[in-house]
């Protein structure tokens, strides 16, 4: 066997694991919604997680499985052009434009918790939907010029590791270039945005008494933080791994901090 084919049974394994982590936590949010997990920290998780597993889906089929022989042959069969290949193109960066402002949307959760208690509840009745839609708004902009260019398989022969592969890409080259800057941007703001909020969150649990939850609190701040860290490697190299690495570590973050979540898994 390739090397390869060993990275791609690593995969195979790490991966559903994380996502059944990820699944169990859901399922356990919303079976004791109503008793123990009615905070709005967790509909933002939840938005989360279904963003970060549809990426990680998406982006395997569309950037991974085309760079392993074992099973790279099936996108012999797609090298014409394909309106549900753009789609599918355009959503992988779109979800990842989406997560990273939810990343941002979920430090102002933990902001908001740590300095306003009071009125953070009440806050977040309508403050929910409302920066969820702008979340979603948002994310389209980076990405929406990519509908105007045909997507399609190439194949690429590499001889010097001894196989071919296949790279999904627009038909005008340089548009594949403005998508990485454009996502690197992205990264930057959100991540900078992010660590601002989370700075002050530091702060605030260091300097100051929190007289309501003060254990679930900081443990919820941790979530997000480590989060937030994780994710900061995907700005430098967008490999694979690293796509992993952000998308997926939120749900044993969770489990690690969350003694209530692993009490009703």
């Amino acid at each position: 066997m390739l090397l390869s084919d060993w990275a791609l049974i690593a995969y195979a394994l790490y991966v559903p694991l994380l996502i059944t982590i990820y699944l169990l936590e859901l399922m356990a949010i919303f079976r004791h919604k109503k008793t123990s997990f009615n905070s709005s920290f967790y509909n933002i998780f939840i938005v989360l997680a279904a963003v970060n597993v549809t990426a990680c889906v998406v982006a395997t089929f569309v950037f991974r499985l085309p760079l392993y022989p074992i099973v790279n042959r099936f996108y012999a069969s797609l090298t014409t052009e394909s309106d549900w290949l753009t789609a599918a193109y355009v959503g992988c960066y779109y979800l990842n434009c989406l997560s990273e402002f939810l990343g941002v949307f979920l430090a102002f959760n933990r902001f908001t918790a740590l300095y306003f208690p009071a009125r953070h509840h009440h806050f977040w009745r309508w403050a929910f939907i409302v920066g969820l839609g702008i979340c979603l708004i948002v994310s389209i902009a980076p990405v929406a010029y990519l509908f105007h260019y045909s997507t399609m398989f190439f194949e690429f022969n590499r001889p010097f590791i001894g196989f071919n592969v296949y790279y999904l890409v627009p038909d005008a080259n340089e548009r594949l270039a403005s998508i990485w800057i454009n996502m690197l941007l992205v990264s930057i703001v959100c991540n900078s945005l992010s660590s601002l909020l989370y700075g002050a969150c530091l702060i605030r649990l260091c300097l100051f008494s929190i007289r309501r939850n003060q254990i679930a609190e900081r443990n919820l701040f941790l979530v997000g933080l480590l989060t937030m860290i994780f994710s900061l490697p995907y700005m430098t190299a967008m490999l694979p791994w690293l796509t992993d690495l952000k998308y997926l570590t939120p749900a044993p973050m969770l489990l690690l901090t969350n003694s209530s979540i692993r009490r009703v898994i």
